[in-house]
């Protein structure tokens, strides 16, 4: 045998020995239409769930597995609806404008110290723009299918405008928010005593990415702040009385139920910009709105999905 086949054949034994190695604790844990889950891509959707927030390393590890399994499955199942329509190729500069305001949502400096941040995770900013992207096309495709269902009351918007302009400022909640729906197996009274039960033992955020069939679950519920004006009066109502870190009774928001909880609050100087606000006003609507279709659209294309665990 020359040298050259000597190493050759080295070489290959080292390879398929080291594959075999690494295929040790690889086990097929999902399958989802003909897109196969490994313990790998759940573990890696641990980590994305633990970069975003870092209290999920205070629950379980059998709850945390749970929330990557949904969230991967929201996530696959939104991805193969995404490819009938377009191709993912990371080319949106929506995916730049996302990922810029996460840096500054996570008070990193720049792109460099959230790359950091993220390899302790075993995440790359790669990883992280391929799920961006998802995001981002999902919304596409439900803005352009429900668009002409959105109805916006524009008289109604303008006359929170006006009584902006009496104040001379805007109250604004930091807000946090767990929304669920009923599952078939459970009641309302049980699934609010065991979100409750949940606040008390893994803490609001943590309960969120447990219980929250919104996307905000994965930052552990955050909203973020919302001037009074763009909230509706039934939610007015029920968090007007409510302290630094307390939460709101369930409020009925179609067919889902919807807890807030309030981080902080603040009024600010209000300099009137009449047509700017309506527009800022009529996107939030719009967003509200697209959202509750999102939901109808995804539970939708759910229930005609091949999904197994093994």
């Amino acid at each position: 045998m020359n040298l050259k086949k000597f190493f050759f054949f080295i070489a290959i034994y080292f390879f398929f020995t080291d594959l075999s190695f690494s295929n040790i604790n690889l086990k097929i844990v999902m399958k989802i239409n003909d897109q196969i889950i490994t313990s790998y891509d759940i573990e890696q959707e641990m980590n994305y769930l633990l970069a975003l927030n870092p209290n999920l390393k205070e629950i379980e590890n059998d709850q945390l597995i749970m929330i990557a399994k949904k969230s991967l499955t929201k996530e696959i199942i939104r991805k193969i609806e995404i490819l009938k329509y377009v191709e993912l190729k990371q080319e949106n500069s929506q995916i730049d404008n996302v990922l810029n305001n996460l840096i500054k949502n996570l008070n990193f400096a720049n792109k460099t110290e959230l790359q950091n941040y993220l390899q302790n995770f075993g995440i790359s900013i790669y990883d992280l723009k391929k799920k961006i992207e998802i995001e981002n096309e999902w919304k596409n495709i439900v803005y352009a299918k429900y668009n002409n269902s959105v109805n916006i009351n524009k008289e109604n918007l303008k006359l929170k405008i006006d009584n902006l302009v009496k104040n001379n400022y805007v109250f604004e909640y930091n807000l946090s928010e767990i929304i669920f729906t009923i599952k078939s197996s459970t009641n309302y009274n049980e699934e609010y005593k065991a979100i409750k039960n949940s606040i008390d033992v893994n803490g609001f955020e943590n309960t969120a990415n447990l219980y929250s069939i919104s996307d905000s679950s994965k930052v552990g519920g955050k909203i973020g702040w919302v001037a009074k004006n763009n909230l509706s009066a039934p939610i007015i109502k029920k968090i007007k009385d409510l302290k630094e870190n307390e939460y709101s009774e369930p409020i009925k928001i179609g067919n889902d139920f919807l807890i807030l909880r309030i981080n902080d609050t603040r009024k600010k100087p209000f300099k009137m910009d009449k047509q700017a606000e309506l527009e800022k006003m009529i996107m939030i609507e719009t967003t509200k709105q697209l959202d509750k279709f999102s939901k109808i659209f995804y539970n939708k294309i759910k229930l005609n999905a091949k999904i197994s665990e093994f």
